[in-house]
């Protein structure tokens, strides 16, 4: 990339619904999660001539976001329930999401990033700065906490 504005609109074009995707997902609201990927963006800007010299540039905005995202959803004193304005994000990613709340925050974000932004072990490893062991701990008992939470509505529809 080339450093200058119309470098970073490209890039803005090309990964925000991603990143935004993946936000939402850790969050749990459509707002909090485009304020965290515009910060997130906002902050990729402000550092643009340093960032667009990386590599992958979009997995250094990916971390911020789910950094913050991850901060965000630590600091709710308890877990709130999806506001009304989820028919943006769409049904799967609505439904994905009331299935998520009762994971950590951790096991979102890896769970967002394996499985809806297909992302390998090793990357969710790096993104969550974490070991591919850890990541793979995370996702484990996330899958087992789904399983539960599914089997309990499924039980439930079937009364």
């Amino acid at each position: 990339m080339d450093g200058g504005q119309s470098g970073f609109t490209e890039f803005f074009e090309d990964e925000y619904t991603a990143v935004l995707r993946v936000t939402f997902v850790i969050v749990g609201s459509w707002h909090v999660a485009q304020e965290i990927t515009q910060d997130a963006f906002t902050k990729a800007f402000v550092n643009w001539r340093r960032i667009s010299d990386y590599d992958r540039p979009g997995a250094w905005v990916r971390r911020v976001a789910i950094r913050d995202a991850v901060r965000s959803k630590n600091r709710a004193a308890r877990q709130i329930p999806l506001p009304a304005d989820q028919h943006a994000a769409g049904p799967e990613l609505t439904e994905s999401a009331h299935l998520l709340e009762g994971l950590s925050p951790k096991q979102r974000a890896a769970v967002a990033l394996h499985y809806l932004d297909d992302r390998s072990i090793a990357e969710v490893a790096a993104q969550l700065r974490c070991s591919e062991s850890t990541v793979r701990t995370h996702l484990q008992r996330a899958r087992e906490a789904l399983a539960v939470t599914l089997a309990a509505t499924t039980g439930a529809s079937d009364a």
